[in-house]
């Protein structure tokens, strides 16, 4: 049976202002029985059903002599044509103004797309080669293009013409175009480019030097069959916003400019700039785990309903692991710094009550549905398979070093992942970890059934005292305190978060059992007074905390959807909730942080 030809996308931006991509796709063998055409309704990686096909302003059909042809809206993302045999060109506009990794967006500064945003799935024909064509204005004269999309002969001014393997090979090169600053750099033999649109005053050469140090560790780590030659980090700045998702040879990222260093603070790490770091180690280590080795159900995904599996603690959590460890490891972060890290990390699954009502496989397999559609009751209610799944690979990394005598540690699990399934293309099943320990000699057994199928907690404290850190607990400092350090806690509970408001301070989620649900309140009550005294963000801990515990409950008065309230808070001693790590035992400690010259670039704390 002769293969059919390749299908043919082409992007052009005929007016930015609209925000619009204008699509022309050209099917030269189309199904005889009417082709159908669908777009995703998720990306991968990010497990939510977004229905990316509500952007499809308008779509129409003609045959190659121009001729009309009828389409037929399926469902909410399928359109069918009319039966014709020969050549069609399908003509469609897609709405782009989302400012996320995940999806489309084009106003006069940049534009940034995904593949899942553009361009419809030919149905039947997933596997057939795709060629495209991205156009951009030419009304915008310093505008240029980055993607790694594989590129075709030479390369005309204002366009790119590449080919792919197939439809899914296609949504794996999002496309990032604007006024562009590319900071080149590599590591190990690949080449790689941190692209920044948006304007930044960054330290150009610092970033590339810490990034090169982060790529070197994780080409070193997975040590063979390097997978990439080329790689970018396609970086939108912002004012304050956050975000990465992972892709074959690039990630796309969202940030915030003002948390990236200055040549002014060359010497400085503060916790902004070391978040960026872990962010975009976070989504190169997916360059392995995740986008080559990825479960079973996910090798050639429905992108058009959910997908369930329960391994996503292992792919989304040991990458949550080795992120911040890889710093370390680096040398681009300190011992002390990357254990304040740590003791935040646990500070998080410490102060989630949810980790007794859900378990970490269940969180994985309930992605789509509650992790990825929180609410003010989610942390009463569900646990991250990002944090508890970190926390469970520093676990089982522990584990192995302290068994093995330190001739064995995760690392070994990882290249054995890669080896074994990655890079050769073959689904990992559910019980992938037991079986990969076996083959190595361990049976861990009751401690991955504790671990994953119940909400028992986890060997964390007795593991890091064996190799000479310790776990110490105080409570929180306040609503901004994340925990990671030692200092002065509060003296009175409260259990809510909050943020200001104009006349007090409004709620924004309450924690199970605590004195603010004691009390009844509840997200959107806006405190305005306590004891009878005007409230307010800055100063509402710091007044409860002068009150004696002795008074037994307090009198606190709220607007409640514009009515006003009161209510009595029990006055209690707040709980430990927060963890900072300590070195008791150098020596020990060596033996999980490795011998590694402290970072000499001086640590900043975040304010509370």
């Amino acid at each position: 049976m002769q293969q059919p030809s390749p299908i043919k996308y082409s992007v052009s931006i005929p007016n930015i202002a609209n925000h619009q991509f204008h699509i022309l796709l050209n099917i030269t063998s189309p199904t005889n029985k009417g082709q159908i055409l669908t777009l995703p309704t998720w990306i991968p990686g990010s497990y939510m059903v977004r229905d990316f096909a509500k952007n499809i302003l308008w779509l129409t059909a003609k045959t190659a002599q121009g001729e009309e042809l009828n389409v037929t809206k399926l469902d909410k993302q399928s359109w069918q044509i009319a039966p014709h045999t020969g050549p069609i060109q399908v003509e469609y506009s897609v709405y782009a103004l989302d400012l996320s990794v995940r999806s489309a967006f084009l106003d006069t500064q940049f534009g940034f797309a995904n593949g899942t945003s553009l361009f419809l799935e030919v149905k039947e024909q997933r596997h057939v080669p795709v060629d495209v064509e991205i156009n951009l204005p030419d009304n915008m004269p310093n505008w240029t293009l980055a993607t790694t999309l594989p590129k075709v002969g030479t390369q005309p001014n204002k366009q790119l013409i590449g080919r792919c393997e197939n439809y899914l090979d296609l949504i794996e090169y999002p496309l990032l175009f604007g006024e562009l600053d590319i900071i080149p750099f590599s590591a190990q033999g690949v080449n790689f480019e941190l692209v920044f649109v948006g304007g930044h005053n960054a330290d150009r050469e610092r970033l590339a030097k810490d990034l090169s140090k982060i790529a070197d560790h994780h080409l070193s780590l997975f040590d063979s069959d390097t997978p990439i030659t080329h790689y970018q980090f396609l970086t939108i700045l912002t004012e304050s916003d956050f975000g990465g998702l992972e892709h074959t040879s690039s990630t796309a990222l969202v940030y915030s400019r003002d948390e990236l260093p200055t040549v002014a603070q060359r010497n400085m790490m503060f916790p902004g700039y070391r978040t960026f770091l872990s962010l975009c180690s976070h989504e190169l280590f997916h360059t392995w785990h995740v986008k080559r080795t990825k479960p079973a159900c996910l090798i050639d995904p429905d992108l058009s309903q959910e997908v369930y599996t329960e391994q996503l603690w292992i792919y989304e959590g040991f990458t949550s692991y080795y992120d911040d460890f890889s710093l370390q490891r680096a040398g681009v972060i300190s011992n002390a710094s990357y254990l304040e890290v740590v003791g935040q990390n646990l500070t998080r699954l410490l102060r989630n009550a949810g980790r007794f009502n859900q378990t970490v496989t269940e969180s994985s397999f309930d992605a789509w549905t509650k992790f990825y559609k929180q609410d003010e009751n989610a942390a009463n209610a569900i646990v991250s398979y990002y944090v508890k799944g970190g926390i469970i690979a520093m676990c089982l990394d522990l584990k192995l070093r302290l068994e093995s005598q330190g001739n064995h540690s995760l690392d070994d699990i990882m290249r054995m992942l890669w080896e074994q399934y990655g890079a050769k293309g073959i689904g990992t099943p559910d019980n992938i970890i037991h079986q990969l320990l076996n083959q190595l000699g361990y049976r861990f057994d009751e401690f991955l059934h504790s671990a994953l199928y119940t909400t028992e907690e986890l060997p964390t404290e007795s593991l890091l005292n064996a190799f000479g850190v310790s776990v110490n607990k105080r409570s929180r400092a306040g609503v901004k305190d994340q925990g990671g350090r030692k200092m002065q806690g509060t003296k009175v509970a409260f259990g809510a978060n909050f943020k200001g408001s104009a006349t007090g301070i409004e709620i924004t989620q309450v924690f199970t059992g605590t004195p603010a649900e004691k009390a009844r309140l509840t997200k959107g009550d806006n405190i305005i007074a306590l004891n009878g005294v005007k409230v307010s963000d800055a100063k509402f801990q710091a007044e409860l905390d002068k009150l004696p515990l002795s008074d037994n409950e307090a009198r606190l008065h709220y607007f409640r959807r514009g009515c006003l309230e009161e209510t009595r808070l029990p006055l209690t001693a707040p709980d430990e909730d927060t963890v900072y790590l300590e070195i008791t035992d150098k020596t020990l400690a060596q033996h999980w942080l490795g011998i590694f010259p402290e970072n000499k670039t001086q640590e900043t704390r975040a304010k509370d």
